[in-house]
Order: structure tokens, then C-alpha cells, then sequence
């Protein structure tokens, strides 16, 4: 099932809250952020932008707002995300948000072009 099929069930259940990147000013989609909630109080922090779009800091700004919605409407202690190894700009996004790096998964994501190396980052949420 695809995300957009699954979204409405996912916010029913208090599971998954995924959100439309939108530009201000011509209103086109530009990307996704979420957060999937893994109880009872964490969740992984998701993004995606179009590589058009992308170094303009839309990510960290829409994954800023995620995180303080997280803490402070859901009530998490601790968010959790990875970005592909080579992915310097997801991986800047992580460290400018306060994200510690933990190291590399243990397992391969797999994305639009396959399987990929991706390393792993925490955020707690408590301080």
C-alpha cells in the first residue's frame, strides 16, 4: 500500500504523521516530512525535498517544526532518523537539528535506486 493510502489510517491510529513540503509562494509540492511514532514515546523523523529545491533550507525548517511538534504536542522523549551515507545534505540536516550521530545501521535502506549504506542519529528530547 502506498504512503498516501496509508496516511489517514496511520494518523488514526497516532502511528504516522506525514506532511506535504509546500512552496509559499506558487503552492507546488516540493517534498515530504514525518514523523513514523514507535511507542510509547519516539518516533523517526523522516525528509525528502526534490534536488531542485534542495540546500535552501526547507528540510531543516519543516524538520524543526516536526521535532518541536513531536516534543511538545505528542509528548515524545526521543526521535530517531537515518540518512544515506553519502548523503551529505540529509546528513547536515540531522546535525543542525541536534541530532547525535550514532554510527552506521546495521541494515541497508533501500530508496529509488536501490539498496544503500546509511548511518543512524538520535534526539532526545528530554533536555
Amino acid at each position: 500500500m502506498v504512503m498516501a493510502q496509508r496516511a489517514p489510517r496511520d494518523w488514526l491510529e497516532n502511528r504516522g504523521f506525514h506532511f506535504a513540503i509546500i512552496d509559499k509562494q506558487d503552492r507546488t509540492v516540493l517534498g515530504v516530512a514525518g514523523l513514523n511514532r514507535e511507542p510509547p514515546d519516539e518516533a523517526e523523523l523522516h525528509y525528502w525535498i526534490r534536488s531542485d529545491r534542495a540546500g535552501r533550507g526547507l528540510v531543516t525548517e519543516a524538520s524543526g517544526a516536526l521535532v518541536a511538534w513531536g516534543r511538545d504536542v505528542l509528548g515524545l522523549a526521543r526521535l530517531t532518523l537515518w540518512a544515506g551515507r553519502d548523503n551529505a545534505a540529509s546528513r547536515r540536516v540531522a546535525e543542525k537539528l541536534g541530532f547525535v550521530h550514532l554510527g552506521p545501521l546495521s541494515w541497508r535502506p533501500e530508496g529509488g535506486l536501490g539498496q544503500f549504506d546509511a548511518e543512524s542519529y538520535s534526539l532526545d528530547l528530554r533536555r
